[in-house]
């Protein structure tokens, strides 16, 4: 099958399983009258789950032929360039090849951020039901597990304080906070979780700049969630939720 029509028939099929959608920016959470009944609740995130997970699976074969169509791209760049310079085509026909190259490569650039969304907003929909078995923390409480760390800091948070944190981190270790999730996100919005008071920060809590970011929070009372990832070996989600945890309910 041509790489665009492979292309076409799998954006079809994300579109079907749920492609990000807009990040419904201002959305209220659901009053307390409509929220479902907690078994109700629980089959419905077991499906919103599942749906990312075949979600996520369309976004890795998108990515796929998006590299497969980036090859061919270089592969026909590289043919052109080579007429060019025998005087075969005019330099509009190169330019041509590079304009596409570029936009795949942008393409690329979205679905991968499409799939580390998805990771992030799916370790907080598995580590959901380890909070939800667990004691309810104390104000200043904190709590350690082989996949979760939690912190109740009874500091006000919101997104409006994130630059103190931003500045803490590059004079710790001279590079940008990597914030991979600032507020609401198409794929909390898809997991129904309201994010919008919270950032994510892709560092592993076990490493020094996790580690080191984890006792600032703690430090400044800022409440957390670090994920260390599902499966063992893998940082796949790893990250660290700052702010309340996102797993009150938002409208559709």
């Amino acid at each position: 099958m041509p790489v665009r029509s492979k292309l076409f028939f799998i954006a079809v099929a994300v579109a079907f399983l749920g492609p990000p959608a807009s990040r419904a920016e201002g959305q209220s959470p659901a009053s307390p009258s409509r929220q479902p009944r907690p078994a109700a609740r629980a089959e419905r995130q077991s499906e919103l789950v599942e749906r990312m997970k075949a979600s996520r699976a369309g976004f890795e074969q998108l990515l796929a032929a998006y590299e497969e169509q980036l090859r061919s791209q270089y592969a026909e760049y590289a043919r052109r360039k080579k007429l060019y310079e025998n005087g075969e085509v005019p330099r509009s026909y190169v330019t041509a090849a590079e304009r596409d190259i570029a936009d795949t490569r942008a393409h690329i650039v979205e679905v991968q951020q499409w799939i580390f969304e998805d990771d992030l907003a799916l370790e907080e929909a598995f580590a959901r039901e380890e909070i939800l078995r667990s004691p309810a923390l104390a104000l200043g409480g904190y709590a350690e597990s082989r996949t979760l760390i939690r912190f109740n800091g009874g500091a006000k948070w919101s997104l409006a304080d994130s630059a103190k944190i931003e500045k803490f981190f590059f004079g710790r270790f001279a590079r940008a906070l990597p914030v991979s999730a600032r507020g609401q996100t198409a794929a909390h919005t898809r997991m129904r979780f309201d994010h919008h008071e919270a950032m994510d920060v892709a560092v592993h809590p076990d490493s020094e700049e996790g580690r080191a970011l984890m006792a600032y929070l703690r430090q400044a009372g800022i409440p957390f969630m670090a994920f260390r990832g599902r499966m063992a070996g893998s940082a796949t989600g790893a990250h660290i939720h700052v702010g309340k945890p996102s797993f009150r309910t938002i409208s559709p």
